[in-house]
């Protein structure tokens, strides 16, 4: 009985770590390794807060709800507001960011250090890449969760030689810290903590936990759980090996970024390879060829890829069916070619520009996705009143729309917010100077709304 129990916790829980682990999992800690230098610690602290803690609450949150999908979680704030919310969580975990990431990602750990960056490459590349992804995404076969299944243990197995030998010969010690950027999510020198938390928000797994939660949920149901609370209880206790299983990796590869400083140059500002800026993929792509000579950084190259093309293809065919679920006329072939194409010519603008672009959305996103995670969790206590979801959310977005303007005006310079504006939500505003306004918002506006819900149950 006991190892029936195991062997349940296990599997479960490394097909969730299989879920979330992606190219995002390998890009940002180790980005955010070699900024953070001797705030390593710190950094990487508020990062796995984000990247590690809501997507497991994300997947509880969907097993303890008996929901479906994210539109079903979000359905008491308003049918409109849900369709929204789902409609912007899939296009950004799917064709606008995540899909061509992973394209992105995987040239840049595997093609570019060999070939060059070339347009033609880059082009060569892409048809290989989105060409197979779209044929897997459009002629199910078990070739993916074979590849799944075997690419996933050698890609941990080549991340734990590279571990090894950082420890026995590292490249060097622990740097200085160095902000990668303006802006707080690049403030790793300034404000470690925050800037890890909110680098976090890229890995998108709080985003993606809702979307995907549901095979969690009917792997459960086949060992025989029923009961919603029993399918929440079986879902935590497996996570905590997803959970084990991702920090640990977010340590280890961020610990190989901030004793990687050497491998580079640096201009004062910002890190270097050949003169150009460099992004996570460099900074793993340099590591392994470091420690692991180039047999092994080819090897890594091609598990990278192949892990990618698994998660691109999920991510086109998740998509695909969504937008045929919710829009019949538009076909599963249909939609599944569409987001190809899209992450297709995204993917051309580059790793760094992608991760760039997906901030001011992060910003709207990933605080409406906390807060809806956290009234779904705790709905018992207001019995699922709609006015507490939509004040509460109401509240959350004003300063999440505020962050996702601000950042996307000083990304572009196309327009400034009035000075007022932004006095109050940065200056104004408990935590506004970190971008975290939204939480104390949040709290005013949960206690607003269960504070109409109470008078409204003692009129009623």
């Amino acid at each position: 009985m006991k190892q029936s129990i195991l062997v349940r916790y296990g599997t479960i829980g490394l097909m969730l770590f299989a879920l979330f682990f992606g190219a995002g999992n390998l890009i940002y800690p180790a980005f955010l390794g070699l900024y953070s230098g001797q705030q390593f610690w710190l950094s990487i602290l508020g990062f796995c807060l984000t990247a590690v803690t809501l997507p497991l609450l994300g997947v509880v949150a969907i097993a303890y709800t008996g929901t479906e999908d994210a539109e079903s979680l979000a359905r008491p704030i308003s049918k409109h507001f849900a369709l929204f919310f789902s409609i912007a969580l899939y296009l950004s975990i799917g064709p606008f960011f995540a899909i061509p990431r992973t394209g992105a990602t995987s040239y840049s750990i595997g093609i570019e250090p060999i070939f060059g960056s070339s347009f033609l490459v880059k082009a060569l590349y892409a048809a290989v890449y989105f060409g197979l992804s779209y044929w897997l995404a459009i002629k199910p076969s078990k070739m993916v969760s074979r590849i799944g299944k075997y690419i996933t243990p050698a890609l941990l197995l080549v991340l734990a030689l590279l571990v090894i030998t950082s420890f026995i010969n590292p490249a060097g010690g622990f740097g200085l810290a160095h902000n990668a950027g303006q802006g707080i999510s690049s403030a790793f020198a300034d404000s470690p903590l925050v800037a890890g938390l909110i680098q976090g928000y890229g890995t998108m797994d709080a985003l993606a936990s809702l979307a995907f939660s549901i095979v969690v949920i009917h792997a459960v149901k086949g060992f025989g759980v029923k009961e919603n609370r029993d399918i929440a209880k079986v879902t935590v206790l497996s996570g905590v090996v997803a959970v084990v299983l991702l920090a640990v990796i977010y340590i280890f590869v961020a610990r190989i970024g901030a004793t990687s400083q050497s491998l580079f140059d640096f201009d004062g500002k910002m890190f270097l390879m050949k003169g150009q800026a460099i992004d996570g993929g460099h900074v793993l792509s340099q590591a392994s060829l470091h420690y692991l000579g180039s047999l092994g950084r080819a090897v890594l190259a091609a598990i990278v890829f192949l892990a990618c093309l698994t998660t691109s293809t999920g991510l086109i065919s998740a998509c695909a069916e969504y937008f045929h679920k919710i829009w019949p006329r538009l076909s599963y072939v249909a939609g599944a070619t569409i987001f190809t194409l899209i992450a297709l010519s995204l993917y051309f603008i580059g790793l760094s520009e992608i991760i760039k672009w997906s901030v001011p959305v992060l910003y709207l996103l990933y605080p409406l996705t906390v807060v809806i995670i956290f009234l779904s969790l705790t709905h018992q206590l207001f019995a699922g009143d709609k006015r507490v979801y939509q004040v509460t959310v109401a509240f959350t977005a004003l300063a999440a729309l505020y962050d996702a303007l601000s950042t996307f005006s000083a990304m572009t310079g196309a327009f400034t917010l009035p000075e007022g504006v932004e006095t109050f939500f940065s200056k104004t505003l408990p935590l506004g100077a970190y971008a975290m306004a939204w939480l104390p918002l949040a709290g005013i506006g949960f206690i607003l709304g269960y504070i109409w819900h109470l008078l409204g149950k003692k009129h009623s």
